[in-house]
């Protein structure tokens, strides 16, 4: 157990590396927040991260940015999400029942 003030020189460490699949190329197509796409349109509550979406890239990447990729984009992702279920005043909402969301939606709302 190390004290608060050795937190900040202690080294940060996203993730262990070993051997395995090396990376899925492709995905599912987001918008910049991290929103899953549909015929061009977001899918609102629906978001995705790291791997799973696609694009980011295009048909190659750089060696090494694959968990970079999951940090930076899931943070952004999970923000987003996070403020769509809590709403811009931060209360959380089990399903946010608003019009854009009944026009795109599937599920019946009574």
């Amino acid at each position: 157990v190390i004290t608060g003030a050795q937190f900040a020189k202690e080294p940060f460490y996203v993730a262990i590396i070993t051997p395995a699949i090396h990376y899925c190329m492709g995905g599912l197509e987001t918008t910049k927040d991290g929103e899953c796409m549909r015929n061009g349109k977001a899918l609102p509550g629906l978001y995705v991260a790291g791997e799973a979406a696609g694009g980011v890239h295009g048909n190659n990447r750089l060696g090494g940015n694959s968990l970079l990729d999951c940090v930076v984009f899931g943070r952004v992702a999970g923000r987003h999400c996070a403020k769509y279920a809590f709403g811009e005043d931060g209360k959380f909402r089990p399903y946010p029942i608003e019009k854009r969301d009944r026009d795109v939606s599937q599920v019946i709302i009574q």
